[in-house]
């Protein structure tokens, strides 16, 4: 489905997701995004089988007529640039096409707050009182968790528990779903 044009560049608000399996994996996906004109920016971390991806991304000319790229980072590694080009059949790029200053520093700070509110590590030595709350609700650790606090913020009608923030586009997550290396696809 085409998807409309914008004319402004804005940047709006960071928005965000997370998928959480309980008695799975954990955190089956967290992903937060910002608009900026046509492009959409932004960060996950999810599974794939047993193991855990995490990457910054560029969805290029997403609110225009034309085609979109998706750009992505090799891990956090966002200085080394983009490396994959997940819209492409041949997702490895030749060279690394830099991730401009003024987007980098922004995706720095928005994962870095969101991370901070919503997620904790396992192996996190700062994490005590998540560990123990844990304890307390009977929930098993997973390699990524979300914050005890969070918990009651998720809709638990599903095997996976999730939460989408106020203005998450639908349309956003739908694109990443058909490209990338995560094994989460919404309910």
């Amino acid at each position: 489905m085409p998807r409309a044009p914008r004319t402004k560049v804005r940047v709006m608000t960071p928005q965000h997701l997370v998928g959480y399996a309980p008695y799975g994996v954990g955190v089956e996906c967290a992903l937060v995004y910002f608009e900026r004109g046509p492009d959409v920016y932004g960060w996950w971390i999810g599974a794939r089988d047993a193991e855990w991806h995490s990457a910054y991304f560029k969805l290029e000319e997403f609110f225009t007529t034309r085609q979109t790229r998706f750009l992505a980072t090799e891990g956090m590694d966002l200085y080394g640039g983009w490396k994959r080009l997940y819209s492409a059949r041949e997702t490895g790029l030749d060279k690394p096409e830099p991730v401009a200053d003024e987007a980098a520093h922004e995706l720095e700070r928005i994962q870095g707050m969101f991370v901070a509110e919503w997620l904790f590590f396992e192996d996190d030595a700062t994490a005590d009182t998540e560990r123990k709350a844990y304890e307390k609700y009977n929930l098993p650790l997973a390699h990524v968790n979300v914050r005890a606090r969070q918990l009651n913020k998720l809709d638990k009608h599903q095997a996976v528990w999730t939460h989408y923030s106020h203005g998450f586009d639908a349309a956003v997550l739908d694109y990443l779903q058909r490209h990338w290396p995560l094994d989460y696809r919404k309910p």
